[in-house]
């Protein structure tokens, strides 16, 4: 329940950003997302006495531009492809991680994980209905590619940093990271003006219902689950935000884009189960 309700979290703040970028671009979302989230789990992260820092800070610094890249490419998708769509490219990630393992680690993969992940590129190409595609969709697929890959990276650091630190410490730190450098990217005084209050409504249901609270539930999940199987949870998302994009914004699927999530969705989560030799779920 604990995993599931994050996933469902995560969903509904997918639609919510997808609902706040015509007063708020895609790159401040992030960024009020990564402070917004640092704010609120800090004060857990001193009680357990994991936020001094240590040597080897720089190893989580890699892993805060990770999560930059991650968060900013998949709002970009979504703003071009719409919240459905977007979120169920970016869950690509653990099939791309899964090809890192085969052709890198050269670790030996079940013949039925190599089906679900070929099965996973037909899914992508009917919820992008790639047939009939025009130069805009394939900008957007492509960005939703990066945000995949994006999150695929970040996937591969994070095991490498957890194999020396707490993983809320890494995940602390990955977002004290990340809030630093949007602030230099993006420096606050030059955040709008002009940002209304129900967008900074959305913002904050964004950054502590959307990021730190189901932040915190995953890892609570992680300490009586094992994390193969909260992988697999958290496939849910995709779904969820889709439904929830339908509710919000009013943003249709057709038929053949809903069982291109599905099949997606189905193809992820058998990877997690049964394809990765160190699954982790989603921060």
């Amino acid at each position: 329940m604990l995993a599931l309700s994050a996933a469902i979290m995560f969903g509904i703040a997918d639609a919510v950003a997808g609902g706040v970028f015509d007063v708020v671009s895609p790159g401040r979302v992030a960024q009020v997302r990564s402070l917004t989230a640092v704010v609120v789990v800090a004060p857990f992260a001193i009680h357990r006495g994991v936020f001094r820092p240590s040597a080897g800070l720089w190893k989580l610094a890699i892993l805060g531009a990770n999560l930059v890249g991650v968060m900013f490419a998949f709002y970009w998708a979504i703003d071009l492809l719409g919240v459905g769509p977007a979120a169920t490219i970016h869950f690509l990630g653990p099939i791309l991680v899964l090809i890192w393992f085969a052709v890198v680690r050269r670790v030996t993969v079940m013949p039925l994980v190599w089906a679900a992940a070929v099965a996973s590129l037909v899914g992508v190409g009917l919820v992008t209905k790639a047939w009939a595609m025009d130069a805009s969709d394939i900008a957007g697929l492509a960005v939703g590619l990066l945000a995949a890959s994006m999150f695929a990276s970040y996937l591969l650091v994070a095991e490498w940093v957890s194999e020396e630190f707490d993983p809320f410490y890494v995940g602390v730190w990955g977002f004290a990271f990340a809030s630093a450098i949007w602030l230099v990217v993006l420096p606050i005084w030059t955040f709008p003006t002009d940002v209304s209050g129900s967008a900074w409504r959305d913002l904050a249901i964004i950054g502590v219902l959307g990021t730190a609270v189901p932040f915190l539930l995953e890892f609570a999940a992680l300490r009586v689950l094992a994390s193969s199987i909260v992988g697999v949870i958290a496939t849910a998302e995709p779904v969820v935000a889709a439904v929830a994009a339908y509710l919000l914004l009013d943003e249709r699927l057709a038929a053949v884009q809903w069982l291109g999530v599905v099949v997606v969705v189905a193809s992820v989560a058998t990877v997690q189960r049964w394809g990765l030799p160190e699954p982790v779920a989603e921060t």
